[in-house]
C-alpha cells in the first residue's frame, strides 16, 4: 500500500488518464515544477503492478536512478519490487516488476521486450533511441515534462494530459510568486538564429556570447545584483563557459563568492559546490545551461543573462527559482537578456495541444502567435513599469497613453519593476539601513579613510529616495545586503570617474579648438 494520497493535480491527471487509457497508447503529462510528477508516476506504477504489469521508468542521468528509487520507496512501493538497469549494481534484477534506467544507459543496450508501460522523464529532450522505441513498439508510453513544447512531441505522443498549470500552482501557494525586473536589454537585432529538434529556433550561441561577454553588460549583471539582489542565494544563467568565467570573476572581484557549474563539472565537484551553496558559503552559482535534473536547492534569485527565443529554456531556467522554501515569500528574477520582452512571463506560456500535432482544424499557428504577442507585458512609457497586456492605464503612476503610444520603448536605464507590487520599506528598515551606514562610517574613520556625513545621507537617499530625517545615529553591525549596496555605489562612482577621465582629452581638445577659433575671429576684427 502506498503511504501517500494524491494531491489535486495528481487526482486530475489520474482521472484524465483513466478516461483516455483505452483510446490512446501514448500520453504526454504536462507536469510543472511543484505538481509532484514522481509521486504521480508512483500512483500509476502501483496500479499497474497490482495487475502484474511491468513498468520501466527512464530518467536523464544515472545519478538520478537511486534518487527516483528512494522516492518510490518513501511513497510505499516495496524495495524488492524495484530493479536497476545498471551494470554490476547490487539492485540489478531484470525480473522485478519495476525497472529504473537512465536514458544514456538504454541507448547503449538492447531495449527489454517485456515492458507493459514506459515512463520517460523530461520527455521534451530528444533521445533518438527512445523515440524509435516509442515508434516501433505497442506498449503504453507516458512522457513527463514541465515544458512539453518541443516541435517533435506531437509526432510521438497522441494525447496531452494537462492537470494543472504553473499559474494555478503559484495562485494556490504551491509555487513561489516572483518579482520580475529587466535591468538591461541588449541589442540582438544582428544576431542570426539556428534551429534544433529540442528547442526549435534560437540564437546562435557564439554570437550572443560575444555580446553578453562585453564588459558593460557583465558589469551591469554584477552592479544590479549588488544594488537589488538582497544578498539572496542566486543562480545566474550564462551562454558559454567563457561568458560564465567573465561573470564569476566580476562577482568575486566585487567580494561576492560565486562558483561555476557546467555540463563538464564532475559529479563530486558539482555536489560540493551545491553543498557550499546550500550552506551559504557560495552565494551565486553561475551556470551554463539548465542545472542538472534533481537540483532542488533553495534558490531565491535568478539572474538570466542568456538571451533565448526558446520557451523551453526560458521556463526550465526560471522554474529553478519557483520552488517553495521555509521563509521564502518570493523569487527575484533579473532578466539581462531581453527574453521577457520576447517570451513574456513564464506562467503565461501554455499550450493545449502538443507541438507538431495538427489535424488542420484548429486555429492556425499565425493566429496563436498573434494572440501570444498581444498577451506580452507592456511597458509604461511614463514610469517604465511592466504592466499586464490587458491593463491600459498604468497602475503605478496612472499614466494613460495616447493611441499608438503603448509600445516598446528604450530600456537603457536603471532597473524597472515588472511585477505587481513594490517593496514597501518600514521605518524600522530605514533605521536599520541608516545605523549600518553609520557603522561603516566609523570603520572607515578607524582605518584613516573617513567618509562624510554628507556621503551617509546621500547613500541613504540613493536607496530610499528621501533624506534620513528623524533617525538616530546609533551604529549597527553591517549586513551583507548593505555591504553589497555600498560596493555597488563605489563601483558606480569608479565607472563615472573612468568615463570622465576617458572623455577629458577630447574635452580639452575641443576647448583648445574653440579658443583658437575665438582667437582667429579676434584677429579678423
Amino acid at each position: 500500500m502506498l503511504t501517500i494520497t494524491p494531491n489535486f493535480a495528481q487526482e486530475r491527471a489520474l482521472r484524465l488518464l483513466r478516461s483516455e487509457w483505452k483510446s490512446h497508447r501514448t500520453f504526454m503529462i504536462s507536469s510543472p515544477t511543484g505538481s509532484g510528477k514522481t509521486a504521480l508516476a508512483a500512483f500509476i506504477t502501483h496500479g499497474c503492478n497490482s495487475r502484474n504489469m511491468r513498468v520501466m521508468f527512464v530518467v536523464l542521468y544515472t545519478i538520478l536512478i537511486e534518487q527516483t528509487a528512494a522516492r518510490f520507496i518513501d511513497y510505499g512501493i516495496p524495495m524488492e519490487d524495484i530493479g536497476f538497469v545498471w551494470r554490476d549494481h547490487p539492485n540489478y534484477d531484470p525480473t522485478r516488476l519495476i525497472q529504473i534506467a537512465s536514458a544514456d544507459t538504454l541507448i547503449r543496450r538492447e531495449f527489454p521486450d517485456n515492458i507493459d508501460l514506459l515512463f520517460i522523464d523530461e520527455a521534451h529532450l530528444r533521445r533518438k533511441k527512445l523515440l524509435e522505441v516509442i515508434r516501433d513498439n505497442e506498449f503504453k508510453v507516458i512522457g513527463l515534462s514541465g515544458t512539453p513544447f518541443s516541435p517533435f512531441l506531437g509526432t510521438y505522443y497522441e494525447r496531452l494530459i494537462k492537470p494543472t498549470t504553473m499559474k494555478e500552482l503559484i495562485e494556490r501557494g504551491d509555487l513561489s510568486p516572483y518579482e520580475f525586473y529587466a535591468p538591461t536589454k541588449p541589442d540582438l537585432s544582428a544576431v542570426k538564429s539556428t534551429s534544433s529538434a529540442e528547442y526549435g529556433s534560437d540564437y546562435k550561441e557564439a554570437e550572443i556570447a560575444a555580446i553578453m561577454s562585453g564588459a558593460d553588460l557583465v558589469g551591469d549583471v554584477v552592479d544590479n545584483w549588488l544594488a537589488n539582489g538582497q544578498n539572496l542565494p542566486t543562480i545566474c544563467f550564462c551562454v558559454t563557459v567563457s561568458h560564465a568565467n567573465f561573470v564569476t570573476v566580476a562577482f568575486n572581484r566585487a567580494g561576492v563568492n560565486a562558483e561555476i557549474i557546467t555540463a563538464d563539472t564532475p559529479h563530486e565537484e558539482r555536489q560540493l559546490i551545491i553543498h557550499r551553496f546550500e550552506q551559504g558559503g557560495t552565494k551565486i552559482i553561475v551556470n551554463v545551461g539548465t542545472l542538472v535534473a534533481g537540483f532542488d536547492s533553495d534558490v531565491r534569485c535568478i539572474i538570466y543573462a542568456r538571451p533565448t527565443k526558446s520557451e523551453i529554456r526560458w521556463v526550465q531556467c526560471l522554474g529553478r527559482g519557483l520552488r517553495k522554501a521555509q521563509g521564502k515569500d518570493k523569487c527575484l528574477i533579473f532578466d539581462h537578456s531581453g527574453s521577457v520582452h520576447r517570451l513574456g512571463f513564464p506562467d503565461d506560456i501554455e499550450y493545449d495541444e502538443l507541438p507538431g500535432k495538427s489535424d488542420g482544424l484548429e486555429d492556425s499557428s499565425s493566429v496563436r502567435d498573434q494572440e501570444r504577442r498581444e498577451k506580452k507585458p507592456k511597458e509604461c512609457t511614463s514610469c517604465h513599469y511592466m504592466k499586464p497586456a490587458s491593463v491600459y492605464v498604468c497602475p503605478k503612476c496612472g499614466f494613460k497613453p495616447l493611441a499608438g503610444e503603448d509600445v516598446d520603448v528604450d530600456t537603457s536605464r536603471n532597473i524597472k519593476k515588472m511585477g505587481k507590487s513594490e517593496k514597501v520599506y518600514t521605518t524600522k528598515d530605514k533605521q536599520s539601513f541608516y545605523s549600518q551606514l553609520k557603522y561603516y562610517q566609523n570603520i572607515r574613520a578607524a582605518e584613516g579613510k573617513p567618509v562624510s556625513d554628507g556621503w551617509v545621507s546621500n547613500t541613504f537617499r540613493d536607496k530610499f529616495g528621501e533624506w534620513p530625517r528623524s533617525l538616530h545615529a546609533t551604529p549597527q553591525e553591517i549586513t551583507p545586503e548593505v555591504s553589497n549596496f555600498i560596493t555597488h555605489k563605489r563601483i558606480q562612482w569608479v565607472k563615472r570617474k573612468q568615463k570622465t577621465e576617458a572623455l577629458m582629452p577630447q574635452r580639452i581638445a575641443d576647448l583648445k579648438q574653440q579658443l583658437n577659433k575665438n582667437a582667429q575671429q579676434g584677429e579678423l576684427l
